[in-house]
């Protein structure tokens, strides 16, 4: 109660400075000599615009007067405010990475005071970053957190199109795709597994500024995309109790006020063909704007199944409507509405040493026997709505209310073994319906207080179901034999049709196996957290800045759950597993677990500015996983105690001559009650065993680092490197021994990096030539915490080059691209749903891929904007 009772103080102090300026300001205009309102005013204080050299208003330039502790970043309209200055003469100065800084002189007068400022372009200079981490606009360099901002310049000259590769050029993060409902983004060795409807990832994922966060939403289509922004270590203050290791955040392309569009198409291996559009229309001049696109994308599966059809393939369709209504100077009204539909191919499991019917061995061959054929497959519906509403009192105070509702539908069958086998057949099916509101409160107090107040409300109702429908002649082998064999060596299913005696479960005679059975695992989770947030950032001095946060949040989850015997015969198996009738999960009733939690976390930061172009800041945050509730496959209630992960950072920032951009942050995090699941093996029977447990303490430390440099006016190079080291602790806070002692986490390589560069020449004055090659490397990697041996990927890299032409006259681009041109062979995941009855399985990465795509631009304006 008294952490509320602070919350609303700070509210209602803070709310003082949502003061009416603007609207003042135009009483001031209306009635001029009116003194009662001129001493309403702060006494002096100057407002403009920054924009480039061809008018572009310049969002996230840093403006500040000299000689005093005055500064701000320019809003996303390119506007900025500073207030409480001194009449007489005054320097503004107004700096962008990319830019010549400028500065201006001014006189300064009681009351209003009015200073535009253009940017001008060197010839040869870095392009701007922009973000919005703080949840304001500012440029990349003024945020002191280590921070990844993929731009859509940077997605269309390196021809990113999917998330695996966007996780390449982010130091620290590795993101696996594997079918299109669940992407595992991984950020310093922590991954988003969830393992019931009512788990929240370590990874928030955001799509302007709306959480995503159940992980088979999260996995969206980059296009039309204006930045993809990626923070490191625990942003639970800013990005809500999702955001325990770091977050996400999908920013799409909002419409403005000129006319302009582009079509493509592409076509390539494997049957790829990409169409995909785009265009703005201002309907009412600088007061509606609207904005569509969408994009088809299909690609065949790259492994053939003998049992028909093929695995590991795409197809995508995806719209995007956005609307932009201003009524007047302090209203702004954004709409989005967002769909997206999935339908593809099934997961290409494929195992190590068991052959396909064909009689070919290996994850390589190209070919596989799932013997459900065209019946595997993931597809997933996705529908969302957002009405973000924005009340301005100046250029940088402002009330911003978010609504947002969106729905997921998702399904995915597979063949758990792997083979041509019916040993496991097993299909998910999950649904998702979620509401969010947000009421946040951004403030600037005297130009050297700046931050976000407010609250939110989150409501989600989630529901699972897990499908298996096992031929028990054919999963005994798998369970009876020396040797888990499913196969025959041509490649046949392995049949076992009776059991035979076993006296001491009560079996004198040979038990029939049934060819036709199946059970079903029901869970449903009503999720609801309410959250009350401030977060600051205060100018001690013309060099020190110090930020601070703190969120609370109130967590309410219930947990339903029941297993059922559906359909066939009962289970010979059972009687051996103790689910009888079933096999895998034993029937129960619908139980429920509920568990309520107010919880809250913080962070704090301090930051030395050298100038404008350069800085070093250290952190402390902390971040909290919530509990997990769920149930064992024998009904059993279980919750896990949240995790807590504490973080502590050191990092610099700084540009050198417009043409160098150097980013580096050193990292050490200690984590409590690390949360787990895995395949683990048994060593007295050799079986394997699903684990969902708490699996105690762990420690993870090391860098991540960015350059970015412009050679000449042609040519610019770009990398990235990240160094990881992460380890389970012998211990664990009780002082007892911990099982995966001495691990690393998955999916976490010690080495990763990125280099490319990219090239620009004009051939004719009317045609250019353009190239992008780009190469990534990760070092050895593990798939699971418990680091079976085998079930892990030796380090490899990966070239991908993208380049064309460009056509001023018409507005043409013609793009060539090629993934994985050494055909790399490499796994994205091992041991899977095999691993329980030892046959892990693993997927193979995509082999090299060509194609081209051609681009019309409806404007000049178009190609400039990309």
């Amino acid at each position: 109660m008294k952490t509320y009772l602070s919350i609303i103080l700070l509210l209602i102090i803070v709310s003082t400075s949502f003061g009416q300026t603007k609207r003042r300001d135009k009483v001031k205009r209306k009635y001029r000599n009116t003194e009662a309102v001129s001493r309403e005013l702060p006494t002096v204080y100057v407002r403009g615009s920054v924009y480039d050299s061809d008018y572009n208003l310049l969002p996230g330039a840093h403006v500040s007067v000299d000689g005093t502790y005055k500064g701000v970043n320019t809003n996303e309209d390119g506007e900025y405010f500073i207030t409480n200055l001194v009449p007489g003469r005054a320097r503004i100065r107004v700096s962008f990475i990319g830019f010549e800084t400028r500065t201006v002189d001014i006189i300064l007068q009681e009351g209003r005071n009015e200073k535009n400022v253009m940017l001008p372009t060197d010839d040869i200079h870095l392009e701007p970053i922009l973000v919005s981490a703080q949840k304001r606009e500012q440029q990349l360099l003024d945020v002191p957190t280590a921070i990844s901002s993929v731009s859509d310049q940077l997605m269309d000259e390196a021809n990113i199109t999917d998330l695996s590769t966007l996780g390449d050029f982010v130091p620290g993060m590795y993101v696996r795709e594997q079918g299109a409902n669940r992407p595992t983004f991984s950020i310093r060795g922590l991954s988003s597994d969830e393992v019931s409807p009512s788990a929240q990832p370590r990874v928030s994922v955001y799509f302007n500024n709306v959480p995503i966060n159940r992980a088979n939403s999260a996995s969206l289509e980059l296009y039309d995309m204006d930045r993809v922004e990626v923070l490191k270590g625990p942003q639970n203050t800013l990005f809500g109790r999702g955001a325990q290791a770091g977050a996400v955040h999908y920013v799409s392309k909002m419409p403005d006020n000129d006319f302009y569009g582009s079509v493509t198409a592409g076509w390539g291996d494997y049957g790829t063909q990409e169409y995909r559009g785009m265009v703005n229309v201002p309907l009412i001049d600088n007061k509606l704007m609207l904005r569509a696109a969408g994009i088809y994308n299909k690609r065949d599966g790259y492994i053939e199944n003998t049992f028909d059809g093929d695995l590991m393939g795409k197809e995508t369709l995806a719209g995007r409507f956005s609307a932009r209504f201003k009524p007047a100077w302090n209203h702004r009204f954004d709409v989005v509405l967002n769909y997206q539909k999935d339908d593809t191919p099934g997961v290409a499991f494929m195992p190590d040493s068991l052959p396909n019917t064909n009689g070919d061995i290996g994850i390589f061959s190209g070919v596989a026997s799932h013997e459900q054929g065209e019946n595997l497959g993931t597809a997933k519906e996705i529908f969302d709505a957002t009405l973000n509403y924005r009340l301005y009192m100046t250029e940088h105070t402002y009330w911003t209310s978010i609504t947002s509702y969106r729905t997921t539908d998702a399904s995915s069958r597979w063949d758990g073994d792997g083979t041509a086998s019916a040993a496991i057949d097993m299909a998910e099916y999950a649904g998702a319906s979620q509401f969010y509101q947000e009421l946040r409160g951004n403030f600037s107090q005297n130009s050297r207080l700046n931050g976000s107040l407010g609250g939110s409300f989150w409501m989600e109702k989630a529901d699972q179901t897990y499908w298996f429908s096992p031929n028990e002649q054919h999963l005994a082998s798998l369970m009876f034999l020396p040797q888990p064999t499913p196969v025959m060596p041509n490649g046949q299913p392995m049949i076992i049709p009776a059991l035979p005696p076993i006296p001491e479960y009560g079996m004198e005679d040979p038990t029939p196996l049934p060819a036709d059975h199946q059970e079903e695992n029901y869970s449903e989770a009503n999720n609801m957290a309410a959250e009350g947030f401030i977060d600051i950032n205060y100018q001690v001095s013309r060099k020190i800045f110090i930020s601070a946060g703190v969120r609370a949040v109130y967590d309410r989850y219930k947990l339903k759950g029941e297993s059922s015997f559906v359909s066939g015969s009962s289970s010979g198996l059972g009687i051996l597993t103790g689910n009888y009738p079933n096999v895998f999960f034993l029937p129960y009733d619908s139980k429920e677990i509920k568990k309520n939690t107010l919880s809250y976390t913080w962070r704090g930061g301090l930051k030395y500015r050298f100038n404008e172009y350069g800085n070093v800041f250290a952190n402390y945050s902390r971040g909290r996983r919530p509990a997990v509730l769920q149930f064992t496959s024998t009904g059993e209630e279980e919750v896990l105690e949240p995790e807590i992960l504490d973080n502590y950072e050191l990092g610099f920032k700084g540009a050198f001559y417009d043409r160098v951009f150097v980013d580096v942050t050193g990292f050490y995090q200690l984590y409590k009650d690390f949360q787990t699941r895995a395949w683990v093996a048994n060593n007295e029977t050799g079986e394997y065993n699903l684990l969902f447990k708490d699996g105690g303490q762990a420690t993870a430390y090391g860098a991540e680092a960015s350059l970015r440099v412009a050679i000449i006016e042609q040519l610019d190079l770009f990398a990235n490197y990240a160094w990881l080291k992460t380890e389970f602790d012998s211990t664990d806070v009780d002082g007892s021994e911990q099982l995966y002692a001495g691990n690393v986490f998955s999916l976490a390589p010690e080495h990763s990096f990125a280099v490319g560069l990219n090239a620009r020449v004009n051939i004719t004055p009317n045609i250019k030539l353009f190239v992008t090659p780009s190469y990534s490397y990760k070092s050895h990697i593990y798939f699971e915490d418990a680091n079976t041996p085998g079930l892990e990927q030796d380090g490899y890299g990966l070239l991908n080059i993208n380049g064309g032409l460009e056509l001023a006259d018409p507005n043409i681009r013609l793009t060539i691209w090629a993934n994985n041109v050494l055909d790399e062979q490499f796994i994205t995941s091992a041991g899977n749903t095999g691993s329980l009855f030892g046959v892990p399985t693993f997927v193979p990465g995509p082999p090299r891929m060509i194609g081209a795509k051609l681009t019309w631009y409806f404007t000049k304006e178009e190609r400039r904007r990309r």
